[in-house]
């Protein structure tokens, strides 16, 4: 028990005046329990010592956090508890609204879908006007692709377009399918980016839609006048 008194004493000492409550009641409970053999030291004794001890190791755990000229922060187990590990630089990305997410993920899904049809227009049609056509739009789309593929990684967004694959547009003229094709998914594509254009919440996403809707248009113009 002198043991226990001793060890509480120490505890005391070590916190000063910022003790908490439970190791003041730990405490007026020791000096009132009368004294015992060594040999038969209470369980609740040795249970309030264990008690202090985990006490301060808060106590100290805090201090440790809020003690001035340590950065915020910079205690690693306070940091493990609040964000699972810590963040390296340059790691955080930029949260975009769900329609932004959207409009990415649908456009580049477009955009890989008109890079498929078009490579296999250059292969199976059979006039040379539908053949640089489909070149045009293998080449423009692409290189939209890119740059939609680098932006959504700056901002965090992710899609995977690796299963897409050429279309079939059906049976007969397959020149006149292809054209078809392209005027309809044009049209849809440019209220998209006009709509985007307008309304992105992104700035940067904004800036991107209205810089792709010429190409758009022009493809749009190249398919009404072949159809």
């Amino acid at each position: 028990m002198n043991f226990v008194r001793g060890v509480a004493s120490k505890l005391m000492r070590r916190c000063d005046s910022q003790l908490p409550a439970e190791l003041v009641i730990i405490q007026d409970h020791l000096n009132k329990e009368p004294l015992m053999k060594p040999k038969l030291i209470s369980f609740s004794s040795i249970a309030a010592a264990a008690i202090a001890v985990s006490s301060v190791f808060v106590i100290e755990t805090v201090r440790a956090q809020d003690e001035p000229g340590m950065p915020l922060g910079s205690n690693p187990h306070l940091r493990s508890q609040s964000s699972g590990q810590a963040a390296s630089p340059g790691a955080t990305k930029v949260k975009m609204s769900q329609k932004d997410v959207n409009f990415i993920q649908k456009a580049a899904g477009g955009g890989a879908q008109e890079v498929e049809n078009g490579k296999m227009a250059e292969k199976q049609a059979k006039s040379a006007e539908v053949k640089s056509i489909a070149a045009r739009i293998v080449a423009d789309h692409t290189r939209l692709n890119k740059e939609l593929t680098a932006l959504a990684t700056r901002k965090g967004v992710t899609f995977n377009t690796s299963g897409v694959r050429a279309q079939n547009l059906g049976s007969g003229d397959f020149d006149r399918l292809y054209v078809t094709w392209l005027e309809q998914v044009h049209r849809a594509d440019i209220a998209a980016f006009e709509t985007a254009a307008k309304s992105a919440d992104d700035k940067e996403l904004k800036a991107w839609a209205a810089k792709a809707l010429p190409t758009l248009k022009q493809h749009l113009a190249m398919a009404q006048k072949r159809g």
